[in-house]
């Protein structure tokens, strides 16, 4: 039986990774070869804790960058064997500085992908700031911090969204900061969700 805990030394998951997280360790081994910052958040921070859904993308945040930065981050990509499946790897720097998203794959793969964005706000920058480690398979990856995800998967508000903010908050409630979280349940302006939450 896989078990998913909160520590002190961040988020442990005791299973062998999945094609989800192999890519997300592929990816954050390339960048942090970069230092470069970045953070995986949203659902795939619950389907690392473990809910099971499917998902065809992993969202990740990386710090703001140079066009030059990118390019070696775009270099060591395409010799890695990665490619975009929606538009070429090259135009990354474009797509990020004017606010799209840009899709990651294994080359000739469309599923799952990484969906790789700059923050655009001050949860994005909280997110990259503020980051827990994941350990998954002797491994070790950034996540946004759980209790801004489960604020962030409530302003969101539809039904896997909520789901998400359900499972993490019944998974990790006894360990999660109270007080920050209740920072950004106002902050996002959900009160009424969260009461609903805490009172499922």
């Amino acid at each position: 039986m896989s078990g998913v805990e909160l520590t002190d030394r961040g988020l442990v998951v005791d299973r062998e990774p999945n094609r989800l997280d192999e890519l997300a360790i592929g990816f954050s081994e390339t960048l942090s070869g970069l230092d470069i910052d970045h953070a995986f958040v949203a659902g795939y921070v619950a389907i690392l804790a473990g809910r099971s859904r499917s998902t065809e993308d992993i969202d990740v945040f990386i710090e703001r960058c140079s066009a030059e930065r990118i390019d070696e981050l775009v270099a060591e990509l395409k010799k890695e064997g990665y490619w975009g499946p929606e538009m070429p790897l090259s135009e990354t720097y474009g797509n990020l500085s004017t606010g799209t998203n840009i899709w990651v794959a294994p080359d000739g793969e469309m599923t799952p992908h990484l969906e790789v964005k700059f923050p655009s706000d001050e949860f994005d920058d909280a997110s990259l700031a503020n980051t827990v480690d994941a350990h998954v398979g002797g491994h070790t990856i950034p996540i946004g911090p759980l209790e801004l995800q489960i604020a962030y998967k409530l302003s969101l508000g539809s039904r896997t969204d909520l789901e998400d903010a359900a499972h993490l908050y019944t998974l990790f409630g006894e360990t999660l900061s109270r007080p920050r979280l209740e920072v950004w349940v106002e902050r996002l302006d959900v009160e009424d969700r969260y009461e609903r939450l805490t009172n499922a």
